[in-house]
C-alpha cells in the first residue's frame, strides 16, 4: 500500500465521482414533499426513492469485488457512469412514481461502484500510515455530497420544480466521466472468475425483504416481523453459500477477526445515524416549521459542513494516535446531540435544532473513516479487497435501513399524535422526536461497544517492548556475548529502494528502522516489502524468489517505480521487540520464540548497538555444547 507516483490525478476523479454518488444519494430528501404531493403517496412510498436507491446499491457494492477482479478499472468507472447519466436523464421525463423509482434505481446500479472502488484504490496507493487520512479525505468527500445536495436541490426545486434536481448529477457525472478518460488507468492485474448468480439474487431478495419490514414494522407490524424473518433468512442462505462456493460473490474471511467485525458495527451505527438525519432534519423543517425546500436545504448544510472538518480531523487523530480515546468520545457526541435535539424538537426553534444537530454530525465525523480504519488496518493485504467489500456493503446496507425504521418511527408517531387530536405541526415535532430518541439509544449502544473496542485496540497496538535485562544472578550467559555489533540500519525517510540495496548487499532479509537520534523506530523486511509489491494471488517466499516471480506479471514494472520511491517508514512495521544489551541467552531464546520473531534490535540506553537472530542463538548454543561434549571427553 504505497502512494503510487502519478496517481494523485486517479485519486482526484475517484473522490470526485464519490462525491457525486454521495450527492445523488440525498438529492430527492427535501424534494420528498413535492413528490408526495405530484403522485399522491405516503411518506413511507415516497422513502421507497431513498430506501430502494440504498437497497440497490448495497446489493451492486457485493458484486464489485468480482466486477475489480473481473475487468479493469476503467471499465468498471465508464460502465458505472454510463449508467447513473442514463438513469438521471431518464428521471427527468418520467411519467409516474414507478418510473421514476426505476429511474433513481437504474441511477443507484451506476452509484454502486464508485464508493468501494474509490476504497479500494486508496489502499492501494495510500501510505500506510496516512490511511486515516486518506480515508477522511474520501469520506469528506462522500460528507460533502449530502453537505451540498440538499441545498443545490433545494434551489432548483424552488425555481424550477422537483424534476430539475436531476440535471446537476447528470452533468457533473459527464463532465467527471470525460476527466476520467485522461486521468483514469488500470490498477493491479484482471483475472477470470465466474459471477455466482444464486449469490447475487440470494443478497437483492434478502436486502429488500429486510429493509421493507424495517419500514412497516411500527405500521403493520405483523407483515413487518414476517418480512424481517424472510430477510434473515435468506441474507443466512447467502452467508452459507459464500463459505461453500469457489469464488463468492462476497468474501466473508475478514469477518473472522474480531476487530475488523466490530469495527463494521461501529460504521453501521454512524451510517444509520448520518443518513437518517440527512431524511428526518428536511422532514421536520419542511413539515413542522413549514419552511420551503431551499431554506431546509441551507439549514441542512451548517451541520453537514461540520461533519466535513471533523472528518478530516479524525482521520489525523486516528492516524496519530489511534483509536482511543476517539471513537468513544465521537458516539458520545452523537448521543448528547441527539438527546439536545430531542429536548428542542417540540418548541420549533430551528436555531437550537440546528446547533444540536451540529454536535450529532460532529460526533460522526470523529468516528465515520476512524471506524473504518481501525478495522481494515487489522487486515493482511491479500484481504483488502474483501474488507472494503464487506464494510461498503454494510454502509449502504445501513444507509438503507436507517431512513427505513426511524422514517417508520416517525410515521407511526405522527399518526397516532393525529388520532390524538394534535396539529399537523405538533404532530410532525412529536413524530421527529420520536425517531431521534431511537436514534440516540443505539448511539448510547455504539458508544458502549466503542469504548471496549478502542480500550482493546490501545493495548494491541501498544508501542514498542524493549525488554530489559534480566537480574544480575540470571545473567550467566548475556546477549552481549554473541550480539552481531555491526548493525545495519535504514533511516525511516530513506526510500524503500535504498533499504532493499542494503538488504541485499549485506544478505540480510531485515533492517532496523531509526530515527534521525538513531533510535530504533520500526523494522523492514523482505517479506513487508514482497507483500505490498504483489497481488493478492502472489505465493511469497524470499525476496530473490519473489522478485523473479513478480518481474513476469503484467503490472510488476507500475508497481516497482511506485514501490522504489515511497519512504521506508510507509512500510516498516512500527511496534518493534528490541532485546537490552544485558539480556541472558535464555531470555532471548524466550522472547524469539513467543514472538515468532527471527531477528531483533539490541539496544543500550534506548540506542541501537546490534543485532540478534536465531541463527545466531543456535550456533552459539551448538558450539557450547560441542565444547561441553568435548570437555567431557
Amino acid at each position: 500500500m504505497v502512494e503510487k507516483k502519478g496517481y494523485a490525478p486517479l485519486l482526484a476523479v475517484l473522490f470526485a465521482a464519490a462525491f457525486v454518488a454521495a450527492f445523488n444519494e440525498n438529492i430527492v430528501n427535501v424534494g420528498l414533499a413535492d413528490i408526495m404531493a405530484a403522485f399522491a403517496i405516503d411518506a413511507n412510498t415516497a422513502n421507497w426513492l431513498v430506501t430502494g436507491y440504498m437497497v440497490v446499491t448495497a446489493v451492486v457494492v457485493t458484486v464489485v469485488a468480482f466486477l475489480l477482479t473481473r475487468f479493469n478499472v476503467r471499465a468498471v468507472f465508464f460502465g458505472g457512469a454510463l449508467l447513473f447519466v442514463a438513469g438521471s436523464v431518464l428521471a427527468l421525463v418520467a411519467p409516474t412514481f414507478p418510473l421514476l423509482l426505476a429511474c433513481r434505481l437504474l441511477q443507484a446500479v451506476g452509484t454502486g461502484v464508485f464508493i468501494p472502488a474509490m476504497m479500494n484504490i486508496v489502499l492501494l496507493v495510500a501510505p500506510r500510515k496516512k490511511l486515516g487520512t486518506y480515508l477522511s479525505i474520501g469520506g469528506c468527500c462522500i460528507t460533502f455530497g449530502p453537505a451540498f445536495g440538499p441545498v443545490v436541490t433545494g434551489l432548483m426545486i424552488t425555481s424550477f420544480g422537483w424534476r430539475s434536481m436531476f440535471v446537476v448529477p447528470a452533468l457533473a457525472m459527464a463532465v467527471i466521466a470525460v476527466a476520467g478518460v485522461a486521468f483514469v488507468r488500470n490498477v493491479g492485474a484482471c483475472r477470470k472468475v465466474k459471477l455466482d448468480v444464486l449469490s447475487l439474487v440470494l443478497s437483492a431478495v434478502g436486502l429488500t425483504a429486510l429493509v421493507y419490514g424495517l419500514s412497516q414494522i411500527t405500521l403493520v407490524p405483523l407483515y413487518a416481523v414476517a418480512a424481517l424473518a424472510a430477510g434473515v433468512a435468506v441474507l443466512a442462505l447467502f452467508v452459507h453459500r459464500q463459505s461453500r462456493i469457489e469464488n463468492p460473490l462476497l468474501n466473508l474471511e475478514p469477518l473472522r477477526n474480531p476487530r475488523f467485525a466490530l469495527a463494521c458495527v461501529l460504521v453501521v451505527v454512524a451510517m444509520m445515524i448520518t443518513f437518517s438525519m440527512s431524511v428526518l432534519l428536511p422532514l421536520y423543517f419542511e413539515g413542522a416549521a413549514g419552511v420551503n425546500a431551499l431554506v431546509a436545504g441551507a439549514l441542512i448544510l451548517v451541520p453537514i459542513l461540520v461533519n466535513a472538518g471533523t472528518a478530516v480531523l479524525g482521520g489525523r487523530i486516528m492516524d496519530r494516535r489511534g483509536e482511543w480515546p476517539l471513537l468513544p468520545a465521537g458516539f458520545l457526541l452523537i448521543a448528547v446531540g441527539q438527546v439536545g435535539v430531542c429536548l428542542v424538537a417540540g418548541s420549533i426553534d430551528l436555531l437550537w435544532v440546528v446547533a444540536a444537530s451540529c454536535v450529532v454530525y460532529a460526533g460522526v465525523g470523529f468516528i465515520f473513516s476512524p471506524s473504518q480504519t481501525a478495522g481494515l488496518k487489522t487486515l493482511p493485504p491479500e484481504q483488502n479487497p474483501f474488507g472494503v467489500g464487506i464494510m461498503s456493503t454494510f454502509i449502504q446496507i445501513s444507509a438503507a435501513i436507517g431512513p427505513s425504521l426511524f422514517v417508520g418511527v416517525l410515521s407511526s408517531t405522527l399518526a397516532d399524535q393525529l388520532a390524538g387530536g394534535a396539529t399537523e405541526t405538533a404532530a410532525q415535532a412529536a413524530g421527529f422526536a420520536a425517531a431521534i430518541a431511537v436514534a440516540a439509544a443505539i448511539a448510547c449502544a455504539g458508544a458502549i461497544v466503542a469504548f471496549f473496542y478502542a480500550r482493546r485496540a490501545a493495548a494491541a497496538d501498544a508501542p514498542k517492548i524493549t525488554v530489559p535485562a534480566a537480574p544480575a544472578a540470571a545473567q550467566a550467559l548475556e546477549l552481549e556475548t554473541i550480539m552481531k555489533t555491526e548493525v545495519y540500519t535504514v533511516p525511516a525517510y530513506a526510500y524503500v529502494y535504498e533499504a532493499i540495496e542494503i538488504m541485499l548487499e549485506h544478505h540480510t532479509s531485515g533492517l532496523p528502522v531509526i530515527d534521525r537520534e538513531g533510535a530504533v523506530v520500526g523494522f523492514i523486511s523482505d517479506g513487508d516489502i514482497m507483500r505490498t509489491m504483489a497481488d493478492q494471488d502472489a505465493v511469497l517466499v524470499d525476496l530473490y524468489y519473489s522478485l523473479s516471480s513478480l518481474a513476469n506479471t503484467p503490472a510488476f514494472d507500475e508497481r516497482m517505480d511506485a514501490l522504489m520511491h515511497n519512504r521506508v517508514e510507509d512500510l516498516a512495521t512500527e511496534h518493534v521487540i528490541s532485546l537490552d544489551a544485558g539480556t541472558s541467552i535464555e531470555r532471548v531464546c524466550t522472547v524469539l520464540g513467543e514472538h515468532h520473531l527471527k531477528k531483533a534490535p539490541v539496544v543500550r540506553d534506548g540506542k541501537l548497538v546490534g543485532t540478534v537472530s536465531r541463527s545466531d542463538v543456535n550456533r552459539y548454543l551448538l558450539n557450547a555444547f560441542v565444547a561441553k561434549g568435548r570437555a567431557a571427553a
